[in-house]
C-alpha cells in the first residue's frame, strides 16, 4: 500500500431519480471513473462509501446500490453508513487504519453535505485530505454555485484542493 486511498462518497443509483436532479452527472461519473482508473492502477484502494436510510436507500435496494456508470471490482472497499457524517461511525476510520492509509481523497455527493462532512471529519481524525474540485455534485437550485462555494470554503482548512487531471498528473509525475 502506499497509503493513498479514493474514497466515493454516496453516488448511489437513488440519488439519480430525485426530481431534482444531480447537477452534471455524465462530467461527475468521467470525473470519478477516470480518479477510480487511476488509483486501481496505482493499486491504491477505492472506497466506496454508501449511505443508508429506511426512505430512498434502504440497505441492498436497487436505488442503495453505487451508480452502475461508476467503475467498481470486487476488490474495491464497501462501507455502509446510517449516520451523516461518515467519520461519525468508526467503520472508514478502522478501515483506513486497518489498510495503512494517511491519505484520502474525496469525491462524491453532495458538495455541501456529506463531501464536505468527509473533508472535514478526515481532517479531524489526523488525515491528509484532497477534494477533487470538480469530482463532487449535488441537487440544487443553485448547484453550480454550492459546488464553487464548498470548494472556497474548503480553502480555509489544512487540505488539498485540486482538479482531476491535476491529480492524475501530479501523481504520474511522482512516480517518475
Amino acid at each position: 500500500m502506499k497509503g493513498k486511498a479514493l474514497v466515493v462518497v454516496d453516488v448511489q443509483a437513488g440519488l439519480f431519480n430525485k426530481v431534482m436532479k444531480v447537477y452534471e452527472p455524465e462530467q461527475l461519473f468521467s470525473n470519478i471513473n477516470s480518479l477510480i482508473q487511476y488509483f486501481h492502477q496505482s493499486n491504491n484502494p477505492v472506497i466506496f462509501i454508501r449511505h443508508t436510510n429506511q426512505s430512498i436507500l434502504i440497505k441492498d435496494s436497487k436505488d442503495w446500490q453505487v451508480h452502475p456508470q461508476l467503475i467498481n471490482t470486487d476488490k474495491d472497499f464497501y462501507i455502509d453508513k446510517y449516520k451523516s457524517p461518515v467519520f461519525d461511525e468508526d467503520t472508514l476510520i478502522n478501515l483506513l487504519k486497518e489498510i495503512k492509509i494517511r491519505d484520502i481523497v474525496i469525491v462524491g455527493l453532495v458538495s455541501h453535505g456529506c463531501v464536505k462532512a468527509a473533508c472535514l471529519g478526515g481532517i479531524e481524525q489526523g488525515l491528509h485530505v484532497t477534494l477533487i474540485s470538480d469530482g463532487h455534485s449535488n441537487f440544487n437550485k443553485r448547484p453550480k454555485a454550492i459546488i464553487e462555494e464548498t470548494n472556497l470554503e474548503m480553502i480555509n482548512y489544512d487540505l488539498m484542493i485540486c482538479k482531476t487531471n491535476e491529480y492524475i498528473q501530479q501523481g504520474l509525475l511522482d512516480l517518475k
